[in-house]
């Protein structure tokens, strides 16, 4: 019983203190169930179709050439995207561009790589109308930040063979 009167204690405090404050509610807050059979879709599903309803975005027309839509969530997306394979290959064989789309940009974290641009060239890159210069990181699991000398070299093979030869190491 504890569980149901702590059940998103934050976020209805947060409304809540909204309220007090004069916000003005878009729509009714809503509340997913994850003991639910669907755990939370059905709800969160109805939801977010009301929601992109009031804000305009649930027509096709309504969205940008080349944009995906509403974004999903995570285990929506990984439900609709043929066992985490998505468009992935043909979105990596298209030479015409630097980047994938947004949803297989989102598909890729789940296999420890994600795509950045380049923010050092950015403004330049705008300003000649192209692209920014886009890259993927790839995460490497060292743990206690240790590798051994195979590890490194086999690293450094793989950004010269897979990348422009360099490695940038950080931590979370």
């Amino acid at each position: 019983e504890e569980s149901r009167v702590n059940f998103a204690k934050p976020a209805r405090e947060v409304d809540e203190m909204l309220a007090q404050l004069g916000a003005q509610r878009l729509m009714p807050i809503g509340f997913g169930d994850d003991q639910d059979v669907d755990q939370y879709h059905t709800g969160f599903g109805e939801w977010s179709s009301q929601l992109y309803s009031r804000l305009g975005v649930d027509k096709t027309e309504a969205a940008a050439d080349g944009d995906d839509g509403p974004v999903k969530p995570d285990e929506l997306l990984k439900c609709e995207t043929n066992q985490l394979r998505g468009t992935l290959r043909q979105s990596l064989d298209d030479t015409t561009t630097g980047q994938v789309p947004f949803v297989d940009s989102k598909l890729i974290k789940f296999h420890g790589s994600y795509q950045q641009d380049d923010r050092d060239l950015r403004e330049e890159r705008q300003k000649l109308g192209i692209e920014n210069a886009f890259s993927f990181m790839i995460r490497v699991r060292l743990p206690g930040g240790f590798c051994t000398a195979e590890q490194w070299l086999a690293m450094d093979e793989l950004a010269d063979k897979y990348a422009n030869g360099t490695m940038k190491i950080t931590t979370r």
